[in-house]
């Protein structure tokens, strides 16, 4: 214990000195800076390199060496005045990224791979282990055909299918003008995605376009088969809220005996109540069986959700009596669709206007959104405008509140809505600190009758209308 205390007090010692030594160089070589800032500067830096030794000391090794990388502009010189606890940050994390390098590798994703060890290889320059893994993950890309691709990400998004469009689009019902606008039919989803496939583009996982360095999320390269393009398809309220029961939609996502993914409708005859065809998760899987090559990787769609009347179909808000029987089923379809290769997006709790809640209003929906989606679906680093109405920073050009809760609270990509693709960083401009963007074509009723010229790369907006079950004529 002694010895422990007395090594405490020598780093301290040492840390001091080096402070005082650096301060005073400041102080007389730069004129047009206090000497009060450049020791408060080496203070900060002193206090993040001791919370890295902390860390190495209580053997969080993963956090130790994220840690390690947040230091803005790190004199090696100093960490190495205690090499030994360096070199046993650097043995230990070897073995995390190997295990992680590796369990990319074995899920088919050696770009993802390659990506991580590349990232770090600058810490481990002559490293045999981890120079074998770069060989190996290198190859393994080149054998499979794969090439760098450098080309614009196209991101689409629609809401939940109108299963049974001569309910749902019916003058008589009180949804059908929304319903019109912003919604696609079962026949028209086919089309679209009979048309992106013979398009060439292959879904992709958005997780698999960017990555966190140094705390700040950048675009990553894509490496996909020779003539491939990428794709991320997203589908926004995905609760089934219960104002739209009976009115054209399905009520939930369901496992049947099999553990199939199916949809549940309970007012309607016993051959419809359940169903693999009629909403994008069955239709995107079904198509996916038929062309496996539609899916790198074994991506498949992104699903946005709210939370203020539960997910999938499923009332698992705390104000509902029923909700730990609902969460548990929930649950159930969760780690099935994980299983399957979908992933999960925060479309907020309650679905507000950014520019209208107050910040102490939205702090409640991050927190219920913590409190009752995130223990059913994970942690997930995604979140998806509402509306599309997005804010970063305030006028006065400061990061805003909500902004930096939400960075607080783990999000990394955030997504819009814009008919031109947009995968850049904003606020616009910026170098060194900013938000890794993505905004997302909408395709729906709406979309396809008036800016059919924007998807034409992508499809025939007048070829995949369904001007059957549709009452409002294409191009009106």
């Amino acid at each position: 214990m002694t010895n422990v205390k007395n090594k405490t007090e020598i780093l301290k010692v040492i840390l001091l000195v080096y402070t005082i030594f650096a301060c005073l160089i400041f102080f007389v070589g730069e004129t047009n800076c206090s000497p009060q800032s450049a020791m408060n500067a080496e203070l900060q830096r002193n206090y993040e390199i001791q919370n890295v030794i902390n860390l190495i000391d209580q053997k969080e090794y993963k956090q130790a060496f994220n840690a390690l990388e947040q230091i803005e502009n790190v004199d090696m010189t100093l960490i190495n005045y205690n090499s030994l606890k360096f070199k046993e940050l650097l043995k230990e994390y070897k073995k995390i990224l190997i295990d992680e390098a590796n369990a990319y590798s074995s899920g088919g994703d050696y770009a993802f791979a390659l990506n991580l060890l590349n990232s770090r290889q600058k810490y481990y320059i002559d490293d045999e282990n981890i120079n074998a893994l770069i060989t190996y993950n290198t190859n393994q890309i080149k054998s499979k055909n794969l090439v760098a691709y450098n080309g614009e990400v196209e991101h689409l998004f629609t809401h939940c299918l109108l299963a049974f469009p001569e309910m749902a689009l019916n003058p008589k019902n009180p949804l059908s003008t929304d319903f019109d606008r912003d919604c696609l039919t079962p026949s028209e989803f086919k089309k679209i995605l009979l048309s992106l496939y013979n398009n060439n583009y292959v879904l992709v996982d958005i997780n698999s376009v960017y990555e966190n360095v140094n705390g700040v999320c950048k675009k990553k390269t894509l490496y996909l088969p020779a003539g491939k393009k990428p794709l991320i398809f997203s589908f926004d309220d995905c609760n089934y809220d219960s104002k739209k029961k009976n009115k054209g939609m399905v009520d939930k996502i369901i496992l049947d005996r099999n553990n199939n993914i199916a949809t549940y409708t309970s007012k309607q005859t016993i051959a419809k109540r359940v169903s693999y065809d009629n909403e994008f998760i069955p239709i995107l899987e079904n198509f996916v069986k038929t062309y496996p090559d539609f899916s790198h990787n074994g991506a498949k769609g992104l699903i946005c959700l709210t939370g203020y009347d539960g997910i999938l179909g499923y009332r698992t808000q705390k104000s509902n009596a029923t909700s730990r029987f609902e969460i548990k089923k929930a649950q159930e379809v969760v780690n099935r669709l994980k299983d399957l290769g979908w992933k999960f997006a925060c479309h907020s709790y309650g679905h507000y206007h950014m520019k209208k809640i107050s910040d102490m209003e939205f702090a409640k929906e991050v927190n219920s959104w913590q409190n009752e989606v995130e223990p059913i679906i994970g942690k997930t680093n995604i979140y998806v405008y509402p509306y599309g109405e997005w804010e970063v920073t305030t006028d006065d050009g400061n990061i805003s509140y909500k902004h930096k809760l939400l960075l607080d609270s783990g999000f990394e990509l955030f997504c819009g809505v814009g008919a031109k693709t947009f995968f850049s960083y904003v606020p616009i401009g910026t170098k060194d600190t900013h938000t890794l963007f993505m905004d997302r074509k909408p395709i729906d009723g709406r979309t396809l009758r008036q800016f059919g010229d924007y998807y034409a790369h992508l499809f025939d907006a007048k070829q995949v209308y369904d001007h059957t079950n549709r009452t409002v004529p294409f191009n009106s």
